[in-house]
């Protein structure tokens, strides 16, 4: 049974639960920014995106939010991707700054662009696979950009893209019906197989998302104050923010920030001890890739992770700071009490963690303890598991039971009132799936390892 409770009671969830006990900050925020007042400039980088950028744009314009200018940088697409932006900015008498590149530079070198010219008091970053469903996800995103000081990007939820909702987008505005006729419709591309292998991820995605935004990354932000990295498909930026990560991070790494920059810009927001806000009742849908295409994703931000670690490795060690300043505090002057006293901020609002990184090595943060936590899990896991199935089989075949029955009360009980009992089913239909990512996790550890030992550090998606 003690192996059972490791499974499924892992530290990460025992914290999740905690901060589900402890509740919201209850403060009220007295932001000193009129957030209606903000400048806002989007950027929607895209390679090889003929197939949903259309989609992108129809509802990015739909907003209830003013934008300032949209920017779409074509990473050297060699399909039709820039044609599609021209043609619907023909049809919808809308004005998009197109920026081809001849050679491919990826999504960090197009945030670091866009922060270093931008004058916007924020910058939006919304993927070319992803939609917007509300109309006012956007303000919202930018109404939490400014409700506190401490805030440094802010991001709603995401859930899977089907092709049935992009065929009844198509079917509802005129301009997406006549880029279907003109360029083939994106819902239909690639036949039936792929459809049916998008199918599959789809599943997966639906359920393990409802369990990862609506439990466990909602009571690590209830217990520490932030959540670790913003989701990366739609977020909003403070532009002074985003620029001290590429001031920081352009000198000692170039665009080489990690497989997936939004962990690395999470990272280093939670290490000066900015905020990562998640915003409720918006949600943004994502293209998925098809089953088989799956386990690259999986690895992209399993590896990312780790190498977050290794750049901001002051926050997961920060967790045992408090004890250092404890026993320093026998035998001298307490440094953190008068640090904290320096600290402190005039402003009243709910994110009252002083800033900068000095804090976190010298006091530590709550944030190190998700970082530190997650990182011992997902190396520890598979070998647990690995380790049961090889000499208790028994016992591993009642801890996959038993954490999959868990798991998916858990889902149903956080999942949307309507949508609950599918949601269920999603994740035991996934259960499968949510194993063999295991053995990604495996091989992203162990190629980290090796990454660190050869010096490699060419980590860019």
């Amino acid at each position: 049974m003690a192996s059972v409770s490791y499974w499924f009671l892992s530290p990460t969830v025992v914290l999740a639960l905690l901060g589900k006990l402890k509740g919201a900050d209850r403060t009220r925020p007295t932001p000193k920014f009129d957030w209606t007042k903000a400048s806002v400039d989007v950027l929607v980088p895209a390679f090889n995106e003929e197939a949903t950028i259309a989609l992108c744009l129809a509802s990015l314009f739909e907003q209830d939010l003013a934008v300032r200018q949209v920017t779409m940088i074509d990473d050297a697409s060699t399909d039709r991707t820039a044609q599609v932006v021209r043609r619907f900015c023909e049809l919808s008498g809308r004005q998009v700054e197109l920026v081809r590149r001849e050679t491919t530079a990826g999504k960090t070198a197009a945030l670091r662009e866009i922060a270093r010219s931008t004058d916007a008091d924020a910058v939006i970053v919304l993927d070319a696979d992803t939609i917007l469903r509300e109309r006012h996800h956007l303000s919202r995103l930018v109404e939490e950009l400014f409700r506190n000081a401490g805030t440094a990007s802010a991001c709603g939820e995401v859930m899977p893209l089907t092709r049935r909702r992009r065929r009844s987008m198509e079917k509802a505005d005129a301009r997406l019906a006549t880029l279907a006729r003109e360029f083939g419709s994106g819902a239909a591309s690639g036949g039936p197989l792929p459809a049916l292998l998008e199918f599959f991820t789809v599943i997966y995605r639906s359920a393990l998302y409802t369990f990862l935004q609506r439990f466990l990354y909602d009571g690590h932000l209830k217990f520490c104050g932030t959540r670790l990295n913003p989701i990366g498909c739609a977020v909003a930026y403070r532009s002074a923010r985003l620029r001290e990560v590429f001031d920081y991070a352009t000198p000692l790494l170039g665009d080489n920030l990690s497989n997936s920059e939004d962990v690395f810009i999470g990272h280093f927001f939670a290490w000066k001890g900015y905020k990562n806000a998640p915003v409720t009742g918006v949600r943004c849908e994502s293209v998925e890739p098809g089953i088989f295409r799956l386990p690259r994703q999986l690895y992209f931000w399993s590896s990312s992770f780790l190498q977050a670690q290794y750049y901001f490795k002051d926050l997961p060690l920060s967790v045992f700071k408090p004890l250092k300043n404890a026993v320093t505090g026998l035998f001298g002057p307490s440094r953190s009490r008068a640090a904290n006293g320096a600290d402190r901020r005039r402003v009243r609002e709910q994110y009252r963690l002083p800033w900068g990184e000095q804090h976190t090595r010298r006091d530590g943060r709550r944030a190190g303890w998700v970082d530190l936590l997650s990182m011992l899990e997902k190396i520890s896991y598979p070998l647990v598991l690995i380790y049961l199935a090889i000499f208790h089989p028994l016992a591993a075949a009642f801890t996959v039971a038993l954490e999959a029955a868990l798991s998916t009360l858990t889902v149903f009980a956080f999942a949307e009132s309507g949508d609950r009992f599918r949601s269920a089913a999603c994740m035991v239909a996934a259960t499968p799936v949510r194993f063999l990512s295991l053995a990604v996790d495996l091989l992203a550890v162990g190629k980290y390892l090796l990454d660190l030992a050869t010096g490699n550090r060419n980590w860019r998606k």
